[in-house]
């Protein structure tokens, strides 16, 4: 016959400073010794169940005296420092303290440690046994919290359990000797001293050799999925006007530019962009509405090609940003007004419909509205506005491998640009005014539903032409 107790750590920590060991040794009695185990039930019946007969204890421990095997969870060996004052430490002082270690066992909160005995136990122990095990309330230092239970079931050790015996890797524990006497267990570490032993009465060391540990074959490393977007937020005391986002959008590209390993720079930043699709990254400033007067809230970062670990280190390093220029020699610095000074701090990483859903059609939309306004790009012909812009916005959504669409102007009464376009900075910094292009309000309506993102036109890759769904 046998028993077999299963213990639980509920806060994940198991303290336990072996017997012939120091505390600032780091050492840690893993698993619990005979010795421990036996002191604990009897510690249990004295402060949760008085009323328990000594002699049923008695009884009860003699057996337990055989030396039981151990199934032990995967632990981590752990630790924490204290700095505590001693004698010579002088309040508001710094200066005379004591390093104290603090070490324990990290274990999984639901992993159980299985401690099995060779014993025939009657039903009135097993019960009392049971009961013991229920009121215990931790085992080792106070901090080590457990959960203890009585198994119905006894599970038949292997060579993956602990048991006495020589090995090369085995560990010493503390156990009593047959016959087990309750009086021996309830010695204090101070009256052992004072009987200058070095080990209590009737106790012996017990080698355990350590269980064999299963081959586990090493997982292949999974592959790091790239980020498709990253959203910053931009703090500032003045606020940056969506009129003026253009700005914020080249001052972030300018300085990525510089961050990004130059192996990868052609590739992100774009080269011939009909050429490859659009695919490189987009810098998209975010305002809290379409009202006049609106302020850019975040910057989006959208590539749909991916970016890669090292290249999100990079933009994640630019947390600043400023219209400033500083002049050359004599020459006074330049400000772009505008642009003032700004912290950009991370909000979201991850795919561009979770990041940016302002972008992105939940629910697939067949109407998009201008929310930043569409700069065309090709020469108008002899043609009419409208046909002009149905034309040049057929051939952007072709770079994109979108479908056509039909083409409304927002303001129909308006030429090009429109007056709702005459507001926003139209050229970037290293640009003059009379670079400036022609902007557009447009409404969008394709054949079939799209979820987007859809930026088209000039500088779509500075956040104009932004297309956002239309509830219908």
């Amino acid at each position: 016959m046998a028993v077999t107790v299963a213990i639980r750590f509920p806060l994940g920590r198991f303290h336990a400073t072996p017997w012939d060991r120091s505390v600032n040794e780091g050492a840690v009695e893993w698993p619990p010794s005979p010795w421990r185990l036996l002191r604990a039930i009897i510690a249990t019946w004295y402060t949760r169940w008085p009323d328990l007969p000594p002699p049923t204890v008695d009884d009860l421990l003699g057996a337990l005296a055989t030396p039981p095997a151990y199934w032990t969870p995967r632990t981590r060996h752990c630790h924490t420092r204290h700095y505590l004052p001693d004698p010579g430490h002088q309040k508001g002082e710094r200066g005379n303290t004591d390093l104290t270690l603090d070490p324990f066992l990290s274990i999984g909160r639901e992993d159980e440690l299985l401690v099995r005995w060779e014993a025939d136990l009657t039903e009135s122990q097993r019960a009392i046994l049971g009961k013991l095990l229920e009121l215990m309330p931790y085992l080792g230092r106070a901090d080590s919290v457990c959960e203890a239970r009585l198994m119905e079931q006894d599970p038949e050790p292997d060579d993956r359990w602990w048991r006495p015996g020589s090995g090369e890797e085995a560990v010493r524990l503390l156990a009593p000797v047959a016959p087990v006497r309750r009086q021996i267990l309830e010695m204090s570490t101070v009256e052992v001293r004072k009987a200058r032993r070095t080990i209590p009465p009737e106790t012996t060391w017990l080698s355990y050799k350590k269980p064999v540990e299963p081959v586990t074959t090493p997982a292949a490393p999974r592959a790091v999925p790239k980020v498709e977007a990253i959203r910053l937020a931009v703090v500032s005391r003045a606020p940056v006007k969506a009129t003026h986002g253009i700005l914020l959008a080249d001052e972030v590209h300018r300085q990525a530019a510089r961050r990004i390993p130059a192996g990868r720079a052609g590739d992100l930043f774009g080269r011939g962009g009909a050429a490859t699709d659009h695919r490189h990254a987009h810098w998209i400033p975010l305002a809290d509405g379409p009202h006049r007067g609106a302020t850019v809230q975040s910057l989006v970062i959208w590539v749909p090609q991916g970016l890669a670990p090292d290249e999100v280190t990079a933009i994640l390093s630019i947390t600043q940003v400023t219209g400033q220029r500083h002049g050359h020699g004599d020459r006074d610095g330049y400000e772009f007004k505008g642009l003032p000074p700004a912290r950009l701090l991370l909000e979201a990483a991850g795919g561009v419909a979770h990041v940016a859903p302002e972008l992105y059609a939940a629910t697939p939309a067949r109407r998009w509205r201008s929310l930043t306004p569409y700069l065309p790009v090709r020469h108008r012909k002899r043609e009419s506005l409208d046909e002009y812009l149905a034309n040049d916005v057929r051939t952007e959504l072709a770079y994109r491998g979108l479908e056509p669409a039909s083409v409304t102007r927002l303001s129909p009464e308006d030429g090009l640009p429109d007056r709702w376009a005459r507001d926003f900075r139209r050229y970037r910094m290293s640009e003059h005014l009379g670079k400036a292009r022609s902007g557009i309000g447009l409404q969008l309506e394709f054949a079939t539903a799209q979820t987007g993102p859809i930026l088209l036109g000039q500088l779509s890759h500075f956040g104009y032409g932004i297309f956002v769904p239309e509830r219908e």
